[in-house]
């Protein structure tokens, strides 16, 4: 059983200085971050930076890491955050984040606890408004997709998996424990589509897989490609929410390594070592589809135009 958030945020807190926030504080992203902020008590919004001002992406509650993108190495100027007065946060060095994130620790687990249900939380929060957004307008033609594809599961290629741990920086010793199989997506198959129950990850092997949303009043929107190395379907196993978004194989087959859920759920909640790579990449991954979704908000807001 994974442990509370509370409790990976106590453990994070201890000793380090807090603060109240009050009306008006805002942190703007910068290119060389000192520090970031780990909520304590309270909400924060997050906002996309947009010529018409900054606009609301998702709003996150307590406990929660505020916008860890660009201590990971995203981009600056994308995003601010608005903790909501009277809010307490503390305070996280930057550098500090970074080496936490592949930690082998019990405090190193913790984080990345934390990390993954806040990274899940904003995308989450950000996909549903991004599918939202122009609701009420007159929507296009219905998007029409191709219903011959399958799905075939197999066996894993041992030198071909060891290959793809290796160029992820996995250590190929964890493949046996992970139990893996294969799958082929054949074009016009969903590996998975919204609303449905998520049991299961994905570790793209070959080909590419399209990550879309239909956007009310739009129609299908691609939010993400993934390529070689890229994990999937990985937000359902961290809140065990619904799907909430469906993907395709994209321009041909696409091969993925299943990883069941009570796999990850042991590695998330064990904080085991040989699990903090795996665990630290599906961060990064998702801090990075989290910034995706901010830019394409900003996009729908000057879309949209002076209001």
């Amino acid at each position: 059983m994974v442990r509370p958030a509370g409790d990976d945020a106590a453990t994070l807190a201890a000793k380090r200085p807090r603060r109240r926030f009050a009306a008006g504080d805002e942190f703007k992203d910068t290119a060389t971050p000192a520090s970031l902020h780990l909520l304590l008590t309270g909400s924060a919004t997050l906002l996309a930076e947009t010529p018409f001002g900054p606009h609301p992406v998702a709003r996150l509650a307590a406990p929660a890491l505020l916008d860890l993108r660009v201590a990971f190495g995203g981009s600056p100027g994308v995003a601010r955050v608005a903790p909501e007065p009277g809010s307490e946060g503390a305070w996280l060095p930057a550098d500090e984040a970074r080496t936490l994130l592949f930690d082998p620790g019990a405090t190193g687990g913790a984080f990345r606890r934390l990390a993954l249900a806040s990274l899940t939380a904003a995308l989450r929060e950000a996909n549903a408004a991004l599918g939202l957004f122009f609701e009420g307008m007159a929507a296009p033609p219905p998007h029409s997709r191709a219903a011959t594809g399958t799905i075939e599961d197999g066996p894993v290629d041992p030198d071909r998996a060891s290959d793809l741990f290796e160029s992820a920086g996995l250590d190929p010793a964890l493949l046996p424990s992970l139990g893996l199989v294969a799958r082929t997506v054949l074009p016009g198959a969903a590996l998975l589509t919204v609303g449905d129950r998520g049991e299961e990850a994905f570790l793209l092997a070959e080909g590419r897989l399209r990550v879309s949303l239909d956007i009310a009043g739009a129609g299908e929107e691609a939010l993400a490609i993934l390529r070689r190395g890229d994990i999937a379907g990985e937000m359902a196993l961290v809140d065990d929410a619904p799907r909430s978004a469906d993907i395709y194989a994209h321009g041909g087959p696409a091969v993925v390594y299943v990883l069941t859920r009570a796999v990850f759920q042991e590695l998330l909640a064990s904080g085991a070592p040989e699990g903090a790579p795996l665990l630290g990449g599906i961060a990064l991954v998702l801090a990075r589809r989290l910034e995706e979704a901010i830019k394409k908000a900003a996009g729908f807001r000057i879309l949209a135009g002076p209001i």
